[in-house]
């Protein structure tokens, strides 16, 4: 059982005003729940949830005279998902793109003569247990030495392009399109 303490002072609670959106009929999401408060003039906290998982940003120097919902549309898709989510790109390191490009480049060197027939059939085939890669990190352990014997000593530089879409950055986009057409819309009807 806990202990009381009989000398803490009392806590400090504040209430302020949360408004509640949920978004539905969004093509192909579902339904997305948007809360938004205005926390004091230019400073706003806006959360966006949807299909279990759930997105914040607060922001404490928004534009004179916006609240939360008027400065969110006004804000650029890749600005926002900076805010959500700092680790999310909207491409992605795809093992099946660096098996192609590995199986390009040998194709490229055996037509310049650089393998044999036999040497560049092996390469071209070692290329394709590239395809499973999840990630750089994991070709450092488990396919070093092909990388090396493909792309040469510093191969991670030559990886850059081994990318395909991100979905979960699309995903995000996605929602984010909605909410600000929502927004739009609910402020369009209040100001009318």
């Amino acid at each position: 059982m806990p202990t009381e303490n009989k000398l803490a002072a009392p806590l400090q609670v504040e209430r302020s005003t949360v408004t509640k959106l949920v978004i539905t009929g969004a093509p192909n999401l579902d339904p997305i729940t948007v809360f938004l408060e205005d926390l004091a003039p230019c400073k706003g906290n806006i959360t966006v949830s949807c299909w279990g998982k759930s997105w914040t940003a607060y922001w404490g120097g928004m534009w004179d005279g916006l609240s939360i919902g008027q400065f969110f549309c006004k804000l650029n898709t890749a600005y926002i998902i900076g805010y959500f989510d700092q680790a999310m790109r909207p491409r992605q390191f795809s093992g099946e793109a660096l098996a192609r490009e590995a199986q390009r480049l040998v194709l490229k060197e055996r037509r310049q003569f650089c393998y044999g027939a036999n040497e560049a059939r092996e390469r071209f085939d070692e290329a394709e247990d590239l395809r499973d890669s999840p990630t750089i990190e994991y070709l450092h352990g488990a396919h070093s030495e092909l990388m090396t014997k493909l792309f040469g000593d510093e191969w991670w530089h030559l990886t850059n392009d081994a990318t395909e879409p991100n979905p979960d950055y699309a995903y995000l986009e996605r929602i984010i399109h909605a909410v600000q057409q929502a927004l739009g819309q609910e402020q369009q009807q209040v100001a009318a």
